[in-house]
């Protein structure tokens, strides 16, 4: 085998097993979310438009519903969070428990992880088609 071979089966399998231990986590984690949105809930009175399209959206919108934990702790500073998020409720997502949020980091790590495989994938099949 070449080597732009092997690593087209590396770069491949990571892909599909990130995104299957992305699918497989998201779902056994579902139960962390739904208690982190009734905490929200119970602290300011209702439950934000992504969270609920999310949960109750089926599969195409099962990753929308986590977007406010992105926004909050992964994209604090930018002006869309800031337009979307009261300090307040930024205040509440940095404050919950590492025990609480730690699943949320854990599957966005392998969605990181998928995302660059696939570019590399796309970057090997545009060099192999030259």
């Amino acid at each position: 085998m070449k080597p732009f071979d092997i690593s087209l089966i590396i770069l491949l399998s990571l892909f599909f097993l990130s995104f299957l231990f992305y699918l497989i986590y998201g779902k056994l984690t579902e139960r962390k979310f739904d208690a982190i949105v009734e905490k929200f809930k119970k602290q300011f009175g209702y439950t934000p438009f992504s969270m609920t399209v999310g949960k109750n959206g089926g599969f195409f919108f099962w990753g929308y519903k986590e977007s406010y934990l992105i926004c909050a702790l992964l994209f604090t500073n930018f002006p869309a969070t800031k337009k979307t998020l009261t300090q307040e409720e930024i205040i509440f997502f940095k404050n919950l428990d590492k025990s609480d949020i730690s699943w949320f980091y854990i599957k966005y790590f392998a969605m990181v992880i998928g995302t660059l495989c696939f570019i590399g994938l796309l970057i090997m099949f545009k060099f192999r088609a030259e």
